[in-house]
C-alpha cells in the first residue's frame, strides 16, 4: 500500500515538473522576458507652428504611428517649439518625441552652442533621421564684392557688412560657426572696419537685394522661396566651404557632409556648390520604452510612400540610411529603433 502510494506521488511530481518546464518555453512568459506592449500609451509630439511644414509632418506621422500602437492610444501634436526648442521639450519630458534638426540634437546632446547654459541633454536618443532633403548652410555674398572664399576677407582685411538673423535663431549660430572655421569672429569683422547686424530674415534678404549688406550667412532649404527671390535679381554668389573647413564643422558641430547647392537651383548657381548642413529627424529619450520606440521607427520607415504624399520635402526619405550617425547629428540611437534597423538588415 505504501509502495503504491509512493509510485503515484512520484508520477504526479514528474508531471508537475514537466508541465512547469513546458510553460517556460511555450506557455506563460518567463519573468525575464519583456512584456509585450498591450496597454494604451499617451504621447506628446513636439513640432512647430500650425500650418508650417513641421506641423504638417507631425500631424501626418501621428496618423501613421497611431494604428500600430495598442487600441486607445493617443498622440497629441504640439505646435511648438521648433528647431532649437524641441530637444529641450523632449529632454525634460514635456514631449515624448519631437522633430529636430540633426545639428540641434547634436548641440543639445553635448550641451554646446545654444544649450551651454542648460547643460548636456545626454538622455536624448534618435529614432529616425534624414526625413527630408537637408537644409544647407548658405554663405551668400554680393558678386561685386569680388571674392570666392571667406578666407579672402581675413587675408585682405576687407571692410564688409555681414547680416544674420536675430540672436537665438539657428541661422545666427551657424554664422558664428562659419566664421569660427576661418579663424574669425564678429569682433574680427568690426576690427577691420566692417559691421555685423542681427535682423529679421525678411530684412536681411531685403538688405542683400538693395546692396545695403555684403554677406548673409543662413540655413537654406532646397529652392527656398525667399532665397530664390533674393537671387532672382542676380548679383548674389554662393560660396563653397573648403574641405578642411567643412570637416572641422562636421566634426565639431555634427553637420552632415557632402551636400551641395545644385546647379540651377538658384539664379547665379551655374555649377554645384559644395556645402554642409542638416536634415530633420525624430528624437525621443531614454525614458521611452523599447517597444514604443520600435513601433514608431517601424511605422515611419515602412510607410515611406505615404510620407512622400504628405510634403514634397519628404520624397527623399530613405529608411535604409535613417539610422546613420550623420543623419541623426551623431546622437545615439534608441535601443528600440536600433532593433528595427538591425532586423531589416540596414545596420549590423
Amino acid at each position: 500500500m505504501n509502495k503504491r502510494f509512493l509510485v503515484i506521488m512520484v508520477v504526479i511530481l514528474g508531471l508537475v515538473v514537466a508541465g512547469c518546464g513546458s510553460s517556460q518555453q511555450g506557455g506563460a512568459p518567463s519573468a525575464n522576458k519583456s512584456d509585450a506592449l498591450t496597454k494604451p500609451v499617451d504621447l506628446k509630439f513636439a513640432s512647430f507652428s500650425v500650418g508650417g511644414s513641421w506641423y504638417i509632418y507631425a500631424v501626418n506621422m501621428a496618423e501613421i504611428i497611431k494604428p500600430a500602437l495598442p487600441a486607445g492610444s493617443k498622440i497629441d501634436v504640439l505646435p511648438y517649439q521648433g528647431g532649437v526648442g524641441n530637444p529641450i521639450l523632449v529632454s525634460k519630458g514635456s514631449a515624448d518625441l519631437g522633430l529636430s534638426f540633426s545639428t540641434a540634437s547634436n548641440w543639445a546632446y553635448k550641451g554646446i552652442v545654444d544649450y551651454e547654459s542648460k547643460g548636456k541633454m545626454d538622455n536624448l536618443r534618435s529614432l529616425v533621421g534624414g526625413l527630408n532633403k537637408p537644409h544647407r548652410i548658405g554663405i551668400m555674398v554680393r558678386t561685386d564684392l569680388g571674392i570666392k572664399s571667406l578666407q579672402e576677407i581675413k587675408d585682405k582685411k576687407m571692410k564688409i557688412r555681414l547680416v544674420t538673423v536675430q540672436r537665438g535663431g539657428a541661422g545666427e549660430a551657424l554664422a558664428r560657426q562659419i566664421l569660427e572655421a576661418y579663424g574669425m569672429t564678429y569682433d574680427t569683422i568690426k576690427e577691420m572696419g566692417g559691421s555685423v547686424n542681427h535682423i529679421d530674415l525678411p530684412v536681411a534678404i531685403q538688405q542683400m537685394q538693395d546692396g545695403q549688406a555684403d554677406i548673409f550667412i543662413h540655413n537654406v532649404g532646397y529652392k527656398q522661396p525667399d532665397i530664390m527671390e533674393m537671387a532672382l535679381r542676380d548679383g548674389i554668389r554662393f560660396l563653397a566651404l573648403e574641405p578642411d573647413k567643412a570637416k572641422y564643422l562636421v566634426d565639431k558641430y555634427g553637420h552632415q557632409a557632402n551636400l551641395k547647392f545644385e546647379k540651377g537651383e538658384f539664379t547665379g548657381v551655374t555649377a554645384d556648390v559644395p556645402a554642409i548642413g542638416y536634415p530633420t529627424g525624430v528624437i525621443a529619450t531614454t525614458k521611452m520604452s523599447n517597444e514604443v520606440a520600435y513601433i514608431i521607427t517601424k511605422a515611419l520607415c515602412e510607410n515611406k510612400a505615404k510620407l512622400a504624399t504628405v510634403h514634397a520635402s519628404l520624397v527623399d526619405f530613405d529608411p535604409a540610411t535613417a539610422w546613420t550617425p550623420e543623419k541623426n547629428g551623431f546622437v545615439p540611437l534608441h535601443p528600440g529603433a536600433e532593433k528595427y534597423y538591425k532586423e531589416k538588415g540596414y545596420m549590423k
